[in-house]
């Protein structure tokens, strides 16, 4: 077979605040070849990429390196590598076959030899900030084949990332009991939707947040008590009508956690999973919180967390559990395709960092069947 096309998307320039804009931060490469048949595998193994999973930890990892963060930060010049389902079509690894399906990091292109070099940072924890996790860590890892049980895109949701960090988060911070009250803001999200079915499952009382009427009515599907519009609601409104809450789950920050921290019982516990209200406003200008006394007076935990933290614990529990669940219809996820093919990558980058799609569930993209 001739050398065939290798498109990637590249990572340019550092993003110092708001989005990234196609063209300077991130773009389409197409001046790349490779030959299927002949290319050198070096003791490892060809993947060929399906399914591409765009999260809001890629804004972070487009910071310029000597900015402190929770992750390590991409490589100019060289391929994004973020989450993907992809299929092995050769190998000369032992314990990886042909035909394998694997979700983990991978360079965003479609065909890469294994483990990948291009854009792996050599990452030396003496280097970077306290806490930085080496996001090249979280390796390919070969997964079940679904057998028309279940798209693969649920390997990008709730088999996946979101799904892990929807558990892990509640059993090991929220410790939810029946009867106590749930707040989720993004609760149409792919973790925040995972974890209201969770809570619900528990027995809790759950009230969730969410930008649009038809996302609201998505939660209502879930079982959610009191779902609202903060476009239409306030934060501060509803969560004072409907308090006290003993724990929160934070996908959002500013105004949503300030309300949160009024309405919270005493030993409220909060588990801080993102900011998306504040990721792309320029530091300066970002929402300040009011109420932090109420950490205090109320002697509130706030447990900020990323799912490596927790995967130890409770990953065993979570293979166990989880897939059985999905089989049997007793969880449900929402996979929203915003781009498919390389060509809409980019854009589809973009509309997700801006919550520019206006379905509800986790955004994906297929590149390849």
């Amino acid at each position: 077979m001739a050398p065939m096309l290798n498109p990637r998307i590249v990572f340019n320039e550092h993003l110092q605040s708001g989005l990234p804009i196609i063209g300077q931060h991130i773009l389409l490469d197409t001046s790349h070849t490779i030959d299927i048949d002949n290319v050198p595998l070096n003791g490892g193994y060809l993947t060929k990429t399906l399914v591409l999973s765009p999260e809001p930890a890629m804004r972070e990892r487009m910071r310029n390196p000597s900015i402190p963060s929770y992750t390590t930060t991409y490589i100019l010049g060289a391929p994004l590598v973020a989450f993907a389902v992809v299929v092995v079509v050769k190998s000369e690894k032992e314990s990886v076959k042909i035909g394998d399906y694997m979700y983990g990091q991978t360079p965003w292109e479609a065909y890469t030899i294994q483990p990948y070099t291009e854009g792996r940072v050599a990452f030396k924890p003496e280097e970077w900030a306290a806490g930085t996790f080496d996001m090249d860590s979280l390796a390919l890892q070969v997964v079940p084949d679904p057998k028309e049980m279940y798209p693969l895109s649920k390997y990008t949701n709730i088999m996946g990332t979101p799904g892990l960090t929807a558990f892990v988060g509640m059993e090991g911070i929220i410790k939810g009991k029946e009867g106590e009250t749930l707040y989720v803001s993004s609760g149409a999200s792919g973790v925040g939707s995972l974890v209201i079915q969770l809570a619900k499952m528990k027995g809790m009382r759950v009230i969730a947040s969410a930008g649009s009427d038809p996302k609201v009515e998505f939660m209502k599907t879930l079982g959610v008590d009191v779902p609202f519009n903060y476009n239409k609601e306030s934060y501060e409104s509803v969560l004072s009508k409907h308090a006290p809450i003993h724990a929160f789950w934070d996908n959002v920050g500013a105004e949503a956690l300030d309300a949160a921290l009024d309405a919270s019982v005493a030993q409220g516990r909060f588990a801080i999973c993102g900011t998306v209200g504040t990721d792309n406003v320029p530091f300066e200008q970002r929402y300040r919180l009011r109420n932090a006394y109420q950490i205090m007076k109320k002697r509130i935990t706030l447990h900020g967390f990323i799912v490596p933290d927790l995967i130890p614990q409770f990953a065993e529990q979570f293979f166990q559990e989880i897939p059985v669940m999905v089989a049997q219809g007793k969880l449900q996820s929402k996979e929203v395709v915003i781009g498919e093919k390389w060509e809409d990558v980019p854009q589809a980058i973009v509309t997700m960092m801006s919550s520019g799609h206006k379905d509800t569930g986790k955004p994906v993209i297929i590149v390849s069947e």
